[in-house]
């Protein structure tokens, strides 16, 4: 005689004799077969490719975004070379809730004015702190720069190296519509046969069993 069972959801006493699921919660008692090797590597699939398709779908809406409004921003924007002169440098760093990122600005003269500009382009590496970014770019550093008179604010300055015209920018936009996003929309279609395939490959064995 079998000994009394209780459900594993709700806890209710079953009795002698057990059925397919329980009567009070629904909850399947049928035995589970265990975890095999293909299972397995099919979940470890699953999980590195749904982990690339979220990472890879919010690069990508973020990086073409990002390309599609600045070129609009740039577009028809005249400019010519001159020279920044740096007066002063500002580290912050955004440690609170959300996206951690490092900005790097300076606070220069532009050919008799007042400017502003973002260091990293120019720097192409992150500082660690206010001071060495004062070590790395000390006042009355000359750096050879784009001014778009056009323009306000920090986007005004550009240095030569990095200008970051309307072509150039609306290179990277079509670079992600026509290679990354295609990329993470197949991430995204294998993901979802990987787990078709997880479904039916339990199912198949769960009836086996």
């Amino acid at each position: 005689m079998q000994a009394a069972t209780k459900c594993p959801g709700c806890g209710i006493d079953l009795g002698f004799y057990v059925e397919t699921h329980c009567p009070q919660c629904g909850v399947s008692l049928a035995p589970k077969p265990p975890m095999t090797a293909g299972i397995w590597l099919l979940d470890l699939m699953i999980a590195i490719c749904g982990s690339l398709f979220v990472l890879g779908s919010l690069f990508g809406f973020v990086f073409y975004t990002n390309s599609s409004s600045r070129e609009q921003l740039y577009q028809g924007a005249t400019y010519h070379a001159t020279t920044f002169r740096v007066t002063s440098v500002q580290y912050y760093q955004h440690v609170s809730p959300g996206p951690h990122y490092t900005d790097a600005s300076a606070i220069g003269i532009v050919e008799g004015q007042k400017e502003s500009m973002d260091l990293l382009p120019y720097l192409n590496r992150i500082p660690r702190n206010q001071y060495q970014l004062m070590g790395w770019v000390p006042e009355g550093t000359l750096i050879p720069v784009y001014l778009f008179p056009t323009l306000e604010g920090k986007s005004r300055i550009q240095p030569i190296h990095a200008v970051p015209t309307e072509e150039w920018y609306r290179g990277r936009a079509t670079w992600a519509s026509n290679r990354a996003l295609p990329v993470v929309g197949g991430i995204g279609i294998l993901t979802v046969l990987l787990g078709f395939g997880r479904f039916f490959f339990s199912r198949n064995r769960t009836v086996a069993n």
